[in-house]
């Protein structure tokens, strides 16, 4: 299959440059050139597959032409080794825990799955450079997700961007106590300065040419594609539950926008689902799918969402089209924090305060007859100083915090500049 770029239709490149040098040189994002979709035989006994072989079967629908069956299966089988399970809130409300992963996190199945991608692609001789450096801004969830995907990778230096007093102990612990090749760079500044340090870096030719500069967050086209996969497992769980997937309304936490994406891949590729809503702060996002707002220029500095290139490029760039699909739920950072405690107190379910937030958009529904799916992205330990003071009761700790929290992190401190990042990354190259 062929790529192109979300700033240039007529650009094409290949699916192992679309994920080693993940931003085109125009500075677009990459997106497949065509949307397979999977045969309507598929959902006839899709509830009674494993989450394995629907991954196995949406991945070799979009990446067979390149990546061998065999090979699939395997990085589909290493990627996933976890549950995603599909738990009923009430009658017919239901949240999708994507959590059950090593880092907590619904990242891990996108960036688990890009690791061992791009080990297979850079396998191949001569299409890939010796060492690629990945670069990643985080709040949080991206940084532990990442670093624990790529950890040991052979060729591969893994560079973690945090803005300084922003992460609990626990969320820098996750990534800043591994060691091996992965290395903490705690930035005095924002995340929004760190996350145009980023996309500086990677758009900086010299640099690039160097290093082999290269992302593993939702820049990166492989590391979306993946999350198409939980859009078909809900499917699954849905009908086995002896619902319609097509009647059931999703909702889901959304900043950078790679579910909202995803879902809207997913629904491309033939997953009968209904309607899609991101639960967001106000901002871009709201502006453009509550607001009706046209889609604004691409600016990394303003929080801008990542992913709404490539959103809106799903939709031909016809923002009304995009606005009948997808929905926003707007909610205050107050507001999340009443959803925490609205879901408990309505499920007896404790959601850390976006995936709450995706479960209370349900709850916002006119038509609230018909089936829900929030989807969890993140343990509500992950939170745990800001899910106690909201809850007032205690946060169950998971075993594999412990591994984390024993060791002492080391990180470099840097001012938000890029010949600051440059040096941090030449001392490691």
């Amino acid at each position: 299959m062929q790529y192109y770029s979300t700033s240039d239709n007529s650009y094409r490149t290949d699916l192992t440059r679309a994920i080693v040098h993940c931003v085109a040189p125009d500075g677009g994002l990459y997106m497949p050139a065509s949307w397979p979709t999977v045969p309507k035989a598929f959902f006839n006994n899709i509830d009674q597959l494993s989450l394995t072989d629907i991954a196995y079967v949406v991945a070799n629908s979009l990446l067979g032409d390149d990546v061998d069956g065999a090979v699939l299966k395997k990085i589909v089988g290493d990627s996933l080794n976890f549950k995603i399970p599909l738990v009923e809130l009430a009658d017919g409300i239901f949240a999708l825990e994507l959590f059950h992963g090593p880092s907590l996190s619904f990242k891990d199945v996108g960036t688990r799955f890009l690791a061992r991608l791009y080990r297979h692609l850079a396998a191949g001789a001569g299409k890939t450079p010796g060492r690629i450096n990945v670069l990643v801004a985080t709040t949080g969830n991206s940084g532990g997700a990442i670093a624990n995907a790529f950890l040991g990778l052979e060729g591969v230096e893994v560079f973690i961007l945090y803005p300084r007093g922003r992460l609990s102990r626990m969320q820098e612990a996750q990534f800043a106590t591994l060691g091996a090749n992965t290395h903490p760079i705690e930035v005095r500044g924002t995340i929004d300065d760190c996350n145009q340090l980023v996309d500086t870096a990677l758009l900086d030719t010299e640099l690039n040419s160097a290093l082999h500069l290269t992302s593993a967050n939702s820049l990166n086209l492989g590391r979306v594609l993946p999350q198409i996969i939980y859009f078909f497992e809900a499917c699954a769980r849905l009908k086995a539950a002896g619902i319609d997937p097509s009647t059931a309304d999703f909702a889901m936490p959304c900043g950078n926008l790679s579910n909202v994406t995803a879902a809207a891949m997913a629904r491309k590729m033939g997953a009968p689902i209904g309607s899609i809503t991101g639960a967001c702060l106000p901002g871009v996002f709201a502006d453009v799918a509550a607001e009706g707002k046209p889609v604004p220029p691409f600016n990394p500095a303003k929080g801008y969402p990542a992913n709404l290139p490539r959103l809106w490029a799903l939709y031909g760039g016809d923002t009304a089209a995009m606005r009948r699909d997808i929905h926003a739920a707007v909610f205050t950072p107050a507001q999340q924090e009443e959803a925490v405690r609205t879901v408990y107190s309505v499920f007896g379910y404790t959601a850390e305060p976006r995936s709450a937030s995706a479960v209370a958009a349900l709850l916002r529904r006119t038509q609230n007859g018909r089936p829900g799916v929030a989807l969890i992205n993140t343990h509500p330990a992950k939170m745990l100083d800001r899910m106690t003071a909201i809850t007032g009761h205690a946060v169950e700790l998971p075993l594999q915090f412990n591994r984390f929290m024993a060791q002492t992190a080391k990180k470099d401190k840097i001012d938000p500049t890029l010949p600051a990042l440059r040096k941090i990354l030449t001392k490691y190259n």
